[in-house]
This record gives structure tokens, C-alpha cells and sequence, in this order.
């Protein structure tokens, strides 16, 4: 008769599966935890006048027709004022013979064109469609722009104008978080230079110099075989008259001392204006701390109830980079008030010193940021023009971080991000001593 106490498994056998049942649980939970971030693939050729071009390219993009585009350049100039009227004027009607603005040109070939720059970089942004009854007409009417832009009197003229009403209006307020960079949130005031100063031969002479001071053009998005063909020849036209940019000195990296500055004498603090310099990105962990750190401050700030709204901005140069966050307060917020607020009210400084940033100090805190930020991240990097943010604004030519490397790397430095890696970071990265800060009332 059989044993019917003898058990079912053997204890050898029952181990084995226990072991199996905790493997499958500890995969399920691995898989999980797992990001959904594809790793787009790269494609380089350089253009008939020795510019890189670099072409990230992914399957999920197969079935969409957006196509970025964007010319990177490192003009060796501190004078922001003549880069932002440069650019100004290349964007309005700077076509010959037209008095339309290039974007309402492109418009009608479902196009658009964009620019931006900072005070080591500047990028002439491309978005078009890649169907070819849009494709070929958008770049010949883009290679006659950006070959031989018309930069007319009478746009400058205007600018001109309109630019001296708006800087009259409002008081020179001035940032300055290097000791040899002035960051304006008001005027574009640089080196004793104002709009007023600046001439058309000055303007046109700038756009030369920028097509000598050429980086890297960065395409983003899916071409067929024939498209991309298109793009070459347009590439090797519009680039024809570019000259690589030299090797440029590395600024100076000492950052000016913390200070407060009283902008306007009033009874009410109206808002805040706060700037501080950060230590060049070398890793993708660092970058991933910053959006962090970045989403925290404006979320704990904006929760307290003498604060309207905070805004903030990262820019991430290779060189000198730097952040600043406006507060727009309450009406009628004085500082009395603020005294009786609640201990643990939370100024525009308390952000720069890694002891009172609360996801640097609550495990909890930070799992809830990071994982938002996650769920976010999923959703950005499927789009070409998130990409060509990380190639131009993140990530940058012969630095600790390229954009190949941010490619390769940043899937799995999100899947294994921890807040002791986060910590380490911050402190490498912010730079309180540098903290500036100026105080508006009304």
C-alpha cells in the first residue's frame, strides 16, 4: 500500500523550487523597475565642406514624418546683445525680395524655423516635414535663406526701435554668477554695449563669423533612402561657406561672490530673481540630478502660499554653466508677514545648499520625484525634437558628455539612478558660493 504520509516533494526538491519561485519574482520585480527608453541609432558622414553630421534614427519613428534639423555653432563672442539681434532679424524677413517672415514662408510647407543660444553656444533649428512633396521645397527654400539671408535696414531699424522702448521701461537689473560673464534677466546689456551701439554691418558681419565658428548639424527623425539623399545635397549647400570652429580658450571658471542686490525700494516683495553657477556636466547622473533638483525646487517652492509661481531654467553650457529661478510672490508679502508664516518656510536661497533640499534628504521624497520624472522621460524620448534639445543643449563635442554617450548610456543610468548618486552629484554640482540675488518691490 502506498505511503500516504510520504511527502510530495523531496526537500531537495522543494528547495529547487522555492529557489525558481524567488528567481521569477525577482525578475518580474527587475523587469518592472525597467524604464521604457529606447536607445535611438546613429548614423554620422561629414558634409563636402568637412562639417560632422550626425543622424539619430529609431524604429519607433518609422511611421512619422517629423524631421529636425539643427546647426550648431560656437562663436567665440561675449556680446549677447548683437547674437540675439543677429538672430532676430535672420528669423524675420530675411528672405530677398519678401517682407514675409521665414516662418510664414515655411509655413504653408508645414515648417517652422527656430534659434536659440547662450553665451558659449548658438543653434539655427530646423522642423520640417520629411514627405517628399514637402522636403524638396522646404530645403530650397531654406538653402536660399540660411546661403545668403537679407538682412534689411529697415527690420533693423525696427528692432532697433522696439528694443530701446522695452529696455527703457524697465531697470538694469544684472546677474552675475562668473566673474567674467554678466547674465541680464532684463536687458541684453554685455560689455558696455546696448542695441543702440550696434550697426547692420555688424549684424551681417556676425552671421559671417558664425558660419566660420561651425559645430556639428544634427538631423533627428526618419528618412527613406531618396530623403536622405535630398538632405545631403541640401546639407552640402547650405554648409558650403561653414568653417569648423577653433579650439577655444576655456573660461574662467571662478564664480563671483554671493551677494543680494535691493532692485527697487518698496513695502511689498514682489518677486525675487536668484542665479547661481553650476559645475560642468561630466555623466549622465549628473544631468538626471539636475531635473530632479530642478523639479523639486519649483514644486516645494510653488507650494507655499506667500509664492504665486516659480520659474526656472537650466542652462547647461559646456563651459560656464548656470541656473536661475524667478519667484513671483503674493501680493502684499512683506516681511513680517513672511516672520509669521510657518519655521519651515523655504526662501529663494535655501535651494543652493544641499542640507535643505528635501529629495536630497528623504529617500521618499526623491523616489516620488524621480519616479514623475520617469514617467515623463517615457514620454519625451519619443519625440525627435526632445532629442535635438539633448544633442545641442545637453550634451556637447569633445566634453565629458556627448551625445553618443548619452545615447549608449542613459537607459541603463536611469534603470540603476539611486539618491546616493543623486547626493554625490549635487555636491559636485551646485555651487552656493556663487548664489546671486536680486529683491523686487512695488
Amino acid at each position: 500500500m502506498p505511503d500516504n504520509n510520504k511527502p510530495l516533494f523531496s526537500r531537495p526538491v522543494l528547495t529547487l523550487v522555492m529557489f525558481f519561485c524567488i528567481l521569477a519574482i525577482w525578475v518580474l520585480n527587475l523587469a518592472s523597475s525597467n524604464s521604457k527608453l529606447p536607445s535611438p541609432n546613429i548614423e554620422t558622414w561629414t558634409t563636402t565642406s568637412g562639417i560632422p553630421v550626425i543622424w539619430l534614427k529609431q524604429s519607433e519613428w518609422k511611421n512619422s514624418n517629423k524631421l529636425e534639423v539643427r546647426f550648431s555653432f560656437h562663436s567665440n563672442t561675449n556680446n549677447t546683445t548683437l547674437v540675439q539681434t543677429t538672430f532676430a532679424i535672420l528669423m524675420s524677413d530675411s528672405l530677398s525680395l519678401s517682407t514675409a517672415t521665414i516662418n510664414q514662408r515655411l509655413e504653408p510647407l508645414a515648417a517652422r524655423a527656430s534659434s536659440y543660444y547662450d553665451h558659449e553656444n548658438q543653434v539655427i533649428g530646423l522642423t520640417l516635414s520629411n514627405e517628399p512633396q514637402y522636403l524638396q521645397p522646404t530645403l530650397s527654400l531654406i538653402t536660399n535663406w540660411l546661403s545668403q539671408p537679407a538682412f534689411k535696414q529697415r527690420t533693423f531699424d525696427t528692432w532697433q526701435h522696439q528694443k530701446q522702448i522695452n529696455t527703457s521701461a524697465q531697470s538694469n537689473r544684472e546677474l552675475t554668477v562668473y566673474s567674467n560673464t554678466v547674465f541680464s534677466n532684463t536687458t541684453s546689456k554685455q560689455n558696455s554695449q546696448t542695441v543702440a551701439d550696434l550697426s547692420l554691418i555688424q549684424v551681417s558681419d556676425f552671421y559671417q563669423d558664425l558660419q566660420h565658428s561651425a559645430g556639428t548639424i544634427f538631423v533627428v527623425g526618419d528618412l527613406s533612402t531618396e530623403a536622405k539623399q535630398t538632405l545631403e545635397v541640401a546639407l552640402n549647400t547650405i554648409s558650403q561657406n561653414f568653417q569648423l570652429s577653433q579650439s577655444i580658450t576655456e573660461p574662467d571658471q571662478n564664480t563671483k561672490a554671493s551677494s543680494i542686490a535691493l532692485a527697487t525700494e518698496g513695502q511689498y516683495l514682489w518677486q525675487t530673481k536668484s542665479a547661481m553657477a553650476l559645475a560642468p556636466i561630466s555623466s549622465i547622473q549628473e544631468w538626471l540630478s539636475l531635473q530632479i533638483w530642478g523639479a523639486d525646487l519649483v514644486s516645494t517652492l510653488n507650494q507655499q502660499e506667500h509664492i504665486d509661481f516659480v520659474q526656472l531654467a537650466l542652462t547647461l553650457s559646456q563651459h560656464q554653466p548656470w541656473t536661475e529661478w524667478n519667484i513671483q510672490y503674493a501680493n502684499h508679502f512683506t516681511e513680517k508677514a513672511k516672520s509669521n508664516t510657518s519655521n519651515n518656510i523655504m526662501d529663494a536661497i535655501s535651494f543652493t545648499s544641499i542640507e535643505k533640499v528635501p529629495s536630497a534628504n528623504d529617500e521618499v521624497a526623491f523616489e516620488l520625484l524621480f519616479n514623475s520624472f520617469k514617467t515623463q522621460l517615457e514620454q519625451q524620448v519619443q519625440s525627435p525634437t526632445w532629442w535635438s534639445y539633448i544633442a545641442t543643449q545637453v550634451t556637447h563635442e569633445n566634453s565629458q558628455l556627448t551625445i553618443e554617450e548619452f545615447v549608449n548610456d542613459y537607459k541603463q543610468a536611469v534603470d540603476n539612478f539611486t539618491i546616493e548618486e543623486y547626493q554625490t552629484a549635487l555636491k559636485q554640482l551646485l555651487k552656493p558660493s556663487s548664489y546671486q540675488e536680486i529683491q523686487v518691490y512695488q
